[in-house]
């Protein structure tokens, strides 16, 4: 299975911020409905099996 490190949406935290743990990132997508656009984000370490969203990154 894919994991979530292989994601365009998986973002790595660095390490000078205050809740970085070592491969921990987070997910977030772009979601848009009647009112606008906004960005849902959740916290996911690279290692994860990557969920139904999985967009392969483009190098």
């Amino acid at each position: 299975m894919s994991k979530c490190e292989k994601c365009a949406f998986f973002f790595p935290i660095p390490e000078e911020d205050m809740d970085f743990e070592p491969d921990k990132g987070d997910c977030v997508r772009q979601q848009e409905d009647t009112k606008g656009k906004f960005w849902l984000s959740r916290p996911v370490f690279k290692n994860s099996d990557a969920c139904e969203h999985l967009s392969p990154k483009i190098n």
